[in-house]
């Protein structure tokens, strides 16, 4: 039995993920169990699929979003630490009952708020890494971290040498450490929504499409910045930004203020629009013409990924695993965060290129079908699962008991 471990309710690129996993693994080798610490997306549509869901509520002092964790104070670190004993006396109970083999936590805060619980239960632990946080309690965290998991699971290889620097040329490093690249949505599907019928929008017009939640560090302002040079050279231009702020998170909802207020001004209102949280974001992906985007910081991200397989070509930072999707000047263009003259020049050349996007968006699809199948995804998933289970109740793996290792793909 394989314990998925979450925390974020909102159904973004990391839960896309985990529901890839859920709704295509094998349910006849592995089986699935879902916690969760409140009833979201993920958890309605994995029950609808007929995936076990378990729900155990967060004290207060751990319900908090994920930096707000890190920031060192004798009085939060005495809150969380009485909030984690609760949580875990909980979590015992219920794997008492159901007696997991495997605990995959979805993120660093996911493995620590368990630990106690599946080293009670003798289960073993699988963390995996989305993103690379920066900060000393974060740097220090992650160390930690690796040293206690059972198998550490990353999005692409360059991550694990980003965030555990010289640890990532140890040779335990090479037997724990997996990278799994991630695939592209199969679930969502085309609801035969019309963007541009619904924004009145013509053909002729060339949509730009940012999806993502609205928070400082994914830069939608500088994408606003942008604009305002561009809609004096190209009147046709629009731009769709797809997304909504962190409810749980002051300072995504400012900013989520502030980028309203700036698609607002006179100069872009009338070529910005904010669509909120979109459920139809492969027909909105469809009817665009290109994908951009200006995060500071990300793992392997999905919504780029998405855009490839649709057939558009990208422009994105070069940031987290980008560099690995995106063959620069053949499926799109890379640029560094904050970078706003390079990101105005690459949107340009695409505007006043049909031909060229049609070109960058053949290759992308093209890449994402040999590289990142979903397919391959969770094939790779199940084997790195079922290299981990346990024999130390008498349990063995599905495999040969001298195959307790898996290949790193690190050399």
């Amino acid at each position: 039995m394989l314990f998925f471990h979450i925390m974020k309710s909102n159904f973004s690129g990391a839960q896309q993920n985990i529901y890839r996993l859920l709704r295509r693994i094998d349910r006849d080798t592995i089986e699935p169990v879902l916690v969760g610490q409140v009833e979201c997306e993920l958890t309605r549509r994995v029950r609808t699929d007929g995936i076990e869901t378990v729900i155990i509520p967060f004290p207060p002092a751990l319900d908090l979003y994920d930096r707000a964790l890190l920031k060192p104070s004798v009085r939060q670190a005495f809150r969380v630490l009485r909030a984690l004993w609760t949580y875990n006396i909980a979590l015992i109970y219920e794997f008492r009952a159901k007696q997991p083999d495997v605990v995959w936590c979805d993120n660093i805060r996911t493995f620590f708020t368990t630990y106690v619980a599946c080293r009670v239960a003798r289960t073993t632990m699988i963390w995996n890494i989305w993103s690379e946080p920066a900060g000393t309690v974060a740097w220090f965290l992650h160390r930690v971290a690796f040293f206690l998991a059972d198998r550490v699971t990353l999005e692409y290889v360059a991550q694990g040498r980003k965030i555990f620097g010289r640890l990532a040329s140890g040779g335990t490093y090479k037997k724990k450490v997996v990278p799994l690249y991630t695939g592209v949505s199969d679930f969502e599907r085309s609801i035969g929504t019309d963007i541009r019928r619904e924004l009145g929008l013509t053909p002729e017009d060339v949509l730009l499409i940012m999806a993502s939640n609205i928070v400082p560090g994914k830069g939608q302002v500088d994408l606003l910045a942008a604009m305002e040079v561009l809609v004096n050279e190209f009147s046709h231009l629009h731009l769709l930004i797809a997304g909504a702020p962190v409810d749980s998170h002051t300072e995504s909802m400012r900013y989520h203020e502030t980028v309203r207020k700036l698609a607002a001004q006179d100069t872009v209102a009338a070529n910005v629009h904010l669509l909120g949280w979109r459920s139809d974001i492969m027909d909105i992906l469809e009817a665009s013409d290109v994908y951009v985007s200006t995060s500071y910081g990300e793992s392997f991200p999905d919504t780029v990924r998405e855009a490839m397989s649709a057939g558009k070509p990208v422009v994105v930072t070069d940031v987290g695993g980008t560099s690995d999707l995106v063959c620069a000047g053949k499926s799109g263009y890379l640029f560094q965060p904050g970078d706003i003259p390079s990101l105005v020049g690459h949107i340009r050349k695409l505007v006043s290129a049909p031909a060229l996007r049609m070109e960058m968006g053949v290759e992308g699809t093209r890449i994402i079908e040999q590289r990142f199948s979903t397919a391959a995804y969770v094939s790779e998933f199940e084997d790195m699962v079922l290299s981990t289970l346990p024999r130390r109740r008498g349990r063995w793996a599905l495999r040969s008991t001298s195959d307790t290792t898996i290949d790193s793909g690190i050399t």
